[in-house]
């Protein structure tokens, strides 16, 4: 019988040491609450810290606001406070989401090809590809802590690095693009697409380029919405 795998030794396989045969083990036994509460956790470790600085940004966005648009010091203050502790729950809500989706817009490609992986595998498959934007928040978010709020949205290891750092929190399109290829959004996808093609039994190539095109459809959405056209 296959040796069952600890929590630990399947998160350390999944991204580093033998990933194959850890998602492989993953999906034939989709365990995956350990990983998906340690994950939860993590994500609101990373953010309670950074409330003030949350709350700093949006007061300093809200003062930066058009002068035709005038708010009251105690709107400003309860708005702030608003969007500081959204941040709680977007941190417990939005990885949970992105889970759903993701295992869900597997599950649509697995409908037309390769043999048929249950939801829960491919669940498991999201969940444990998301370790790296784990990573990536743990080396971000003391970078945000200690930079001045008109700096924080300038925190990326992308190649948004290279270009003019942007003016305020709402940088340009340009930037928004390029920081979209941060090489641990890049390692989820890589991690995603093998945990998929394994689960399906679909080759990675083809597994990869359904992934890669609906990301990127995503990054050109986000792009385009992006308010300010500058870089």
């Amino acid at each position: 019988m296959e040796e069952k795998m600890s929590l630990w030794k399947m998160m350390y396989g999944a991204v580093w040491g033998s990933p194959a045969k850890t998602l492989e083990h993953i999906t034939q036994r989709p365990r995956f609450w350990g990983a998906f509460v340690l994950m939860t956790v993590v994500n609101l470790l990373l953010t309670i810290p950074l409330l003030p600085k949350t709350r700093e940004a949006a007061l300093w966005a809200m003062q930066s606001m058009p002068g035709e648009i005038k708010l009251s010091a105690a709107q400003i203050d309860s708005y702030a406070g608003i969007v500081a502790y959204s941040s709680i729950a977007a941190a417990v809500l939005l990885p949970m989401l992105l889970w759903l989706v993701a295992a869900a817009l597997l599950k649509l490609f697995n409908a037309f090809t390769g043999e048929k992986a249950s939801f829960k595998a491919l669940l498991a498959v999201s969940i444990f590809s998301y370790l790296p934007v784990i990573l990536d928040g743990i080396i971000k978010t003391p970078l945000v802590w200690a930079a001045e709020v008109q700096n924080m949205s300038r925190i990326t290891i992308s190649p948004a690095i290279f270009l003019t750092p942007p003016q305020g929190l709402v940088p340009g399109r340009a930037y928004t693009f390029l920081s979209q290829f941060d090489p641990f959004i890049i390692w989820t996808l890589i991690i995603m697409a093998l945990g998929g093609s394994i689960a399906m039994k679909v080759s990675f190539r083809k597994t990869a380029a359904y992934i890669a095109s609906l990301w990127m459809i995503l990054v050109l959405g986000i792009t385009f919405l992006s308010r300010s056209p500058g870089v």
